[in-house]
Parts: C-alpha cells; sequence; structure tokens
C-alpha cells in the first residue's frame, strides 16, 4: 500500500511539474549494489535554473529484499557542456521495505553525467552513495545506475 501512495505522489508531482511549462524530463533507470542487489526506476528532473535541477527517484528491488522500495528527492547542481553534463547532487528519502525488514530514512549523495545521445533523449550515469536509519542504526553503500531520460 505505501508503495503505491508514494508512487501515486511522485506521478502527481510530475504532472504538476509539466503544468509548470520549466524544462523537465522523465526516465527509467537500472542500478546495482556491490551485495548483488539489482534496482530498478524511475526518475523525474525540474529544472530550477540553468544550473540547477529538483530530481525524484523512486527505485524497486526485484530479488533479495522482495518488496523493497527506495524513493527520494534531490537537488542536482550540474555544468551544461554539450554533449555532455556532469552534476553532483544531495538528497533526501525512505526505504520503505516490507515486514520483517526495517523502513528507514535514507541521505543521498549523487555524481554523475548526462550524456546527450540525440534530443530529446539524454543518457544518464550516476553512482549514489545512500546512508540509511533504519531506527536502530546507521546503514550505507553505493548504488551504481544507468538510464536515459527523456526531456520536454
Amino acid at each position: 500500500m505505501r508503495q503505491a501512495i508514494v508512487l501515486g505522489l511522485l506521478i502527481g508531482a510530475l504532472a504538476l511539474v509539466s503544468l509548470t511549462g520549466l524544462g523537465s524530463g522523465f526516465g527509467l533507470t537500472a542500478g546495482f549494489e556491490p551485495t548483488g542487489l539489482w534496482i530498478f526506476g524511475a526518475v523525474t528532473e525540474l529544472s530550477l535554473t540553468d544550473i540547477l535541477d529538483a530530481r525524484a527517484q523512486i527505485g524497486f528491488a526485484t530479488q533479495q529484499i522482495e518488496g523493497l522500495m527506495l524513493a527520494s528527492i534531490s537537488i542536482v547542481p550540474h555544468w551544461a557542456m554539450p554533449p555532455v553534463d556532469p552534476f553532483i547532487g544531495l538528497g533526501v528519502g525512505a526505504a520503505l521495505t516490507p515486514p520483517s525488514y526495517s523502513s528507514g530514512i535514507v541521505v543521498e549523495g549523487s555524481a554523475g553525467v548526462r550524456l546527450i545521445a540525440a534530443a530529446p533523449v539524454s543518457l544518464l550515469l550516476q553512482a549514489r552513495y545512500l546512508l540509511r536509519w533504519t531506527g536502530t542504526e546507521w546503514d550505507s553503500g553505493p548504488v551504481f545506475e544507468g538510464g536515459f531520460l527523456i526531456n520536454f
């Protein structure tokens, strides 16, 4: 149920962002964690200024912790030098897990690059470092992701 609510809120946020007329994009990602966990998800970006974007990202694990969902919102400064657009980011979110695992708050840092493949499509390569509070301890680790964005 929580997953459906969060997904609905992110889709609603994307629709609201589209109505503002600001530059935005939507895409799909796939990533892995060094422990062997694969995460598939969606990402949306809103251009706040020429060098600053807001990003919402959601991802679902497909094995091991079945039902794990990561949802985050980040501020992403970037430096467009076509055809590359390197970025860094800082965000907060939640790791929502089914029982018997514990859900927790997530703080994340990210770094990567968007490669302009062909207008309006960009390829996204990024590394995210997640720091998660589970209620009793801190857990951390990287997630390496790739995907694409369709900018509109």
